[in-house]
Parts: C-alpha cells; sequence; structure tokens
C-alpha cells in the first residue's frame, strides 16, 4: 500500500459549532492537506501533545499509552487507511515483546494522539489522500489556531482556555446545540463548561 507521511499543520475552530474542531493534516513532503472534523476532547488531547504538555490527570489516549507501556505492547504507526462517507478510518499498527504485530482500528483523531505522544510516524493511504487533499492553505479566510498559542507564560498546560474562549463567542442557540452534542456522546466535561456558561448568561 502506497502512502504518505503526514504532519499536524493547524486546529481551526470548525463553522458547524457541534463539529467542535478540524484537524488540518499536512502531507510531510508537499503543500497538500486533508482537514478531518474532530471532537473538542479529541483536540485537546492532541493539543497536550503539540505541546508537549502534562495533564494533572491522564487523558484517555495517556491511559491507553500507559497500558500499553505495561504489558509490553508499543505503537509504532499509524495509518489511515479508508474513508467512506464522510468518515476517516485508522489502523495503529502494535508491537507484542514478541515483535508480532497487530492492528487495532481507531479513529485517526484517537490514533493521531496517540502517535504524538509516542513520536511515531501517521500516514494516509495515497489514494485516500490523492482523493480527499487540497492545496495549500494560503488564501484560506477561515481562522486558524496555532496549537503552540495554548501555552501560557509558565508553561502551564491550558488548552481548554482556546475552548472557552470559543464558548464566550457562541449565542445561547449554538451552546445549546453543542450541549446536546455533548451529552449525546457522553463528553461530560464539555457538557460541563458548556452548561456553566449557559448559566452565567441568565
Amino acid at each position: 500500500m502506497s502512502k504518505i507521511e503526514l504532519t499536524v499543520a493547524a486546529i481551526h475552530a470548525a463553522q458547524h459549532p457541534s463539529e467542535a474542531f478540524s484537524l488540518i493534516l499536512k502531507e510531510k513532503e508537499g503543500d497538500r492537506y486533508v482537514p478531518i472534523i474532530i471532537g473538542m476532547s479529541e483536540a485537546r488531547a492532541i493539543l497536550v501533545e503539540l505541546n508537549q504538555s502534562h495533564t494533572q490527570r491522564p487523558l484517555t489516549h495517556e491511559l491507553f499509552a500507559s497500558l500499553c507501556d505495561n504489558i509490553g505492547c508499543r505503537l509504532t504507526e499509524v495509518d489511515i487507511v479508508h474513508y467512506e462517507n464522510g468518515v476517516y478510518f485508522a489502523d495503529m499498527l502494535m508491537m507484542r515483546p514478541d515483535n508480532t504485530i497487530f492492528f487495532i482500528d481507531a479513529r485517526p483523531s484517537d490514533a493521531i494522539a496517540l502517535a504524538l505522544k509516542a513520536e511515531v510516524p501517521f500516514y494516509m493511504n495515497e489514494d485516500v489522500f490523492n482523493a480527499n487533499c487540497l492545496e495549500d492553505r494560503e488564501s484560506e479566510e477561515e481562522e486558524t489556531f496555532n496549537p503552540s498559542q495554548v501555552l501560557t507564560e509558565t508553561q502551564e498546560i491550558r488548552p481548554d482556555a482556546y475552548i472557552e474562549q470559543k464558548l464566550l463567542e457562541m449565542s445561547t442557540q449554538e451552546l445549546q446545540a453543542l450541549l446536546d452534542g455533548a451529552v449525546e456522546s457522553e463528553d461530560f466535561e464539555l457538557a460541563s463548561k458548556i452548561q456553566e456558561e449557559l448559566n452565567r448568561r441568565k
């Protein structure tokens, strides 16, 4: 399978509030990119790793990485292998202590957060990339978020700062729609933040 190595170029707010963020994956050798819609919790996990920061308690991808370390398995690479009906599918290539390889089906956002933590490469099937890629983004007018901006002056992790700012900018109707989506997806941390902002406006 021919594949293209990717990097995380940016994360920016998606236009539809329930979609939360667009993860911009750029080919490592070139100017083309593919945007993937991800949730706020996944964006937060990726931001944590891009900033090489530490959270007070382990996030889901950190828990998975710790579990792998303790049972002797390790992630070797991530491949985004398929695209269907607006959904990307990824494989995580894992190695057992006896050096045998096995695959785990994963969402690209989760897999990329783990790849960043493990410092291993991530790729996209060349056919999938060519079918969905766009040219360089210099002419785009969408608000772009530089992941390095989430660090405070003390280098303390603050990926939530950007999310909190976006909640302030949303209308009450948009917040309610986002709250419904967060509850449905069981993202209770995000739901709590949205509810706090709604309560503040009463």
